[in-house]
């Protein structure tokens, strides 16, 4: 998230862009489906798109589906697909009614009416304040982790509260500037410090920090808030930005990145040691190293490589000097196995600087979004190749336009939830075909000022977030990195869980 916080300053300084504050989610009244065929908008409102239609296995393959909008008149017909889904589009007011009339060999199977269901209302901003610079949210069972860099903290709330409730804080010494957890068992998690040159071992039932492992010329001048401080040389430390736990080891990522946030030379891994502490590193084989994912049985470390900001123009390109690449590490030899490269495009210049990278849950297929556009890059985790690279990224929004997709994460069921920074949303990926908002999520939850109004000089900021998957709703959580809020979307709300 170092790539966030630098883009965040120049948008401050530079256009005055970054917005806080923000209005609740949600408009109208809209309607609760009640299987899977639904009539679904994006929010309320007369003259607008409205598309009535089942998911998978709605009707029979090649029945004939008749909808009717009954407030118009109007009438569209078709033939449900193979795999029996079907979307009809009207343009209408989402306090019309619909009716569908399925039919197979001459026989009605389905006559129902239906109302209109708004995707803004699934979204509920401002849940609760957070601290300076949130940079992670993590979900474990009922509970939230949001690390907060500016106030070195991270706050715990209670999501089966409503709205989620906060329920403490832990603390790290100041000017540690933490970027990301990870959770060792339902006790320990521990977190990578970007400024503070830093790992702190944090006890999440005590809310204490209970050890600090900091380069030995970088301990602060108070670390009151641990119990335990260990040094360790320079070497093993420079920038950490990000971290993961494998085979009882713990994997921190290091951008080594100079004052001017420019490489000083490759990135590399710290790889401590849970039981013992003991310490030690692996270079990578590029630069500006950033997000680690545990997938099948190895860790996928993305090189992230290096952008340029022009203060003359306040444009930002992709550095072509370093290519952006994911090495694969094999934990019990603690090697580089493989090595993914990512060759950037002429034809697309500004699809660059890749974050973490989140797969799909078989493991075959990896997902990773991007600084600079708002796009995503797919891989091929069984062959470790490139699907869809900067020369054919997955586009969610105009290429030409700054964005920054700046987290996905998959559910069980194969459904991808991205975050667009620059215009405040939370858009859907059907990772089986890559199809962008597939029906019903037929466009991006609006989870901040710019979805509201794009032309807004004021943005929350939409950056991270995390899926509950213990069955309860709603079921993903995000933060915005600007406004500093915690919000929610429940899915249910567009379609229910079968």
């Amino acid at each position: 998230m170092r790539l966030f916080k630098t883009l965040c300053i120049i948008l401050v300084t530079g256009f005055a862009l970054c917005g806080c504050g923000g209005g609740g989610g949600g408009d109208g009244s809209g309607f609760m489906p009640t299987g899977k065929i639904i009539a679904v908008a994006e929010r309320s409102g007369s003259n607008v798109e409205i598309k009535v239609g089942g998911t998978e296995g709605a009707a029979p393959p090649g029945s004939t589906v008749e909808v009717t909008n009954l407030n118009t008149g109007e009438t569209q017909t078709t033939t449900a697909e193979s795999d029996g889904s079907f979307d009809p589009t009207f343009t209408g007011d989402t306090d019309d009614t619909f009716e569908i009339v399925i039919s197979n060999n001459g026989t009605i199977i389905m006559n129902d009416p239906i109302g209109v269901t708004l995707i803004s209302q699934a979204v509920k901003r401002d849940l609760a304040i957070l601290g300076s610079f949130p940079s992670a949210i993590e979900i474990q069972g009922n509970r939230a982790y949001v690390v907060n860099g500016g106030f070195n903290n991270i706050q715990i709330f209670d999501l089966n509260e409503d709205p989620p409730q906060g329920i403490g804080t832990i603390v790290i010494p100041p000017e540690s500037d933490p970027l990301a957890i990870a959770f060792l068992d339902n006790t320990r998690a521990y977190v990578a410090n970007f400024i503070g040159q830093s790992v702190a071992l944090v006890n999440v039932q005590t809310r204490q920090c209970e050890l600090l492992i900091v380069r030995s010329d970088s301990v602060p001048s108070n670390t009151s808030a641990c119990q335990e401080v260990t040094t360790v040389d320079a070497v093993f430390f420079e920038d950490p930005s990000d971290i993961t736990i494998a085979n009882g080891k713990v994997y921190v990522t290091n951008s080594n990145l100079d004052d001017f946030f420019q490489p000083q030379g490759n990135g590399f891994l710290t790889i401590i040691d849970a039981d013992t502490n003991e310490i030690s590193k692996i270079e990578t084989s590029g630069v500006n190293s950033n997000g680690i994912t545990p997938i099948n049985g190895n860790l996928y470390v993305v090189n992230i490589g290096n952008t340029i900001f022009d203060t003359d123009t306040g444009n930002f390109t992709c550095d072509f000097n370093f290519q952006p690449s994911i090495d694969v590490i094999n934990t019990q030899s603690n090697t580089i196995i493989d090595t993914i490269n990512i060759s950037l495009s002429a034809q697309n210049p500004n699809v660059c600087s890749p974050n973490r990278l989140e797969p799909t849950p078989d493991g075959k297929f990896g997902y990773m979004g991007l600084g600079l556009v708002g796009a995503l890059l797919k891989v091929d985790l069984q062959n470790n190749t490139v699907v869809r690279g900067p020369s054919n990224p997955i586009i969610i929004t105009d290429l030409s336009d700054l964005n920054f997709t700046a987290d996905i994460q998959i559910r069980d069921d194969g459904l991808g939830f991205t975050t667009l920074f620059n215009t405040d949303q939370i858009a859907v990926i059907d990772t089986d075909t890559d199809e962008v908002n597939p029906f019903p999520f037929i466009a991006p939850f609006p989870a901040g000022l710019r979805a509201d109004n794009p032309n807004s000089q004021l943005f929350d900021g939409v950056q991270n977030l995390a899926i509950r998957s213990d069955g309860n709703f709603p079921d993903i959580f995000y933060i915005t990195g600007i406004s500093m809020k915690l919000g929610s979307v429940d899915t249910s709300l567009i379609l229910p869980p079968e």
